[in-house]
């Protein structure tokens, strides 16, 4: 079996149009989805990250084979799906263009059946955008499932996804979903841990994380999103 193949997208909204855009999002289906099953649409909070801004993850079911049959039907075919066409008509009312990454998910990550399996929801979720050492994007991944997601969870951040960016040798992808409450809490231990809040425990082996993914790592983005409703993650 081929490992889980997604499609990370980075989308500028016009206006306040965020919300309708993942009501967009998630009504596509069928020929529309162009062979793409949708794991999750969130809006970034302003605050923490680019405004207005949607990011969507697709799953490929099959692996590279599905892989290979959205490539093509995106090449010459493009112009025979009347409905996909019809479908991007009405986003680019919506949308003034954007970034792509194709992913793969770390052997046994999560993906979209065991994220229903599991019914994970969370109605803040973390989008983690990291800069790697060159080819040190696998290692960085797996040792945050051995060493941090164990941590995070004890947080209430659950792991939605831990991708490899392919076509790239330098970038990784993480979302983990939990709450206003969970984010709040694992930032002011952090802050315990350097003696800059005295209110609440420390908890050094957030600092010893931080310095273990050092070792991979040149840099790091993160920001908070906002799941839509009707997908996998949004609390009902």
């Amino acid at each position: 079996m081929s490992r889980d193949i997604f499609l990370h997208e980075v989308i500028d909204i016009v206006g306040q149009n965020a919300w309708p855009y993942m009501e967009h999002t998630v009504s596509c289906s069928g020929e529309e989805a162009n062979g793409l099953e949708l794991l999750g649409t969130w809006y970034t909070v302003g605050c923490t990250g680019r405004w207005t801004q949607v990011v969507n993850i697709w799953e490929l079911p099959g692996g590279w084979v599905g892989w290979r049959d959205t490539l093509d039907r995106l090449g010459l075919k493009r112009k025979a799906n009347k409905e996909l066409e019809s479908w991007w008509e009405e986003a680019y009312k919506l949308r003034s263009g954007g970034y792509d990454r194709q992913l793969a998910g770390i052997p046994g990550g999560p993906n979209r059946q065991s994220l229903s399996e599991n019914a994970l929801t969370g109605a803040m979720c973390t989008h983690e955008l990291t800069e790697v050492r060159p080819g040190a994007g696998l290692e960085y991944l797996q040792a945050m499932q051995e060493e941090w997601v164990p941590v995070a969870r004890e947080y209430g951040l659950e792991p939605v996804g831990l991708y490899e960016v392919l076509m790239h040798d330098t970038e990784v992808v993480t979302v983990f979903a939990g709450s206003v409450d969970a984010v709040v809490k694992i930032g002011r231990a952090y802050d315990a841990c350097r003696g800059l809040d005295s209110e609440v425990p420390a908890d050094d082996r957030i600092l010893s994380w931080r310095r273990r993914a050092r070792e991979f790592c040149t840099r790091w983005r993160e920001e908070l999103m906002v799941p839509g409703p009707g997908t996998i993650c949004c609390p009902e």
